[in-house]
Order: structure tokens, then C-alpha cells, then sequence
């Protein structure tokens, strides 16, 4: 579930937060999967806290370019 930065830059802040909630409520679900033993990819992990992170980055940005950018 690799998201591309891309793609992500075309949405608007609301599609990028209901997509870091999802990403969110996944990753709870795999950590608990992990802790039970029943997740067979623990890589999905690192893609999800990768594509967490990317949306975060793309929503400060958004959030600084429409305080005017950086002085």
C-alpha cells in the first residue's frame, strides 16, 4: 500500500486527513495483528509508518503555503 507523492500532492487537505486516518486505523490493526501472531507481513508495518509520515510532510507543507510560505 506504497502511496505515491504524487498522486498524494494533487489531494486536498480533507481527502489527505481522511487518508492518514485510514492509514492510522490499518496500522493499529497490523500491530495488533503482530501481537497476536497472526500478521504474515511484518513489512506492511514500515509502508504504512512511511506513507503516515509522507501525508503528514504533504499537510505541513499545505499548512505553510497557505500561511503565506516561509519568511
Amino acid at each position: 500500500m506504497l502511496l505515491k507523492t504524487k498522486d498524494l500532492r494533487e489531494k486536498s487537505v480533507t481527502e489527505l486527513q481522511e487518508e492518514l486516518s485510514s492509514l492510522k486505523e490499518q496500522l493499529f490493526k497490523a500491530k495488533m495483528q503482530l501481537s497476536s501472531r497472526q500478521l504474515e507481513n511484518s513489512s506492511l508495518l514500515g509502508t504504512l509508518r512511511k506513507s503516515i509520515a509522507r501525508i503528514q510532510t504533504l499537510l505541513t507543507e499545505k499548512e505553510i503555503l497557505a500561511l503565506g510560505g516561509i519568511e
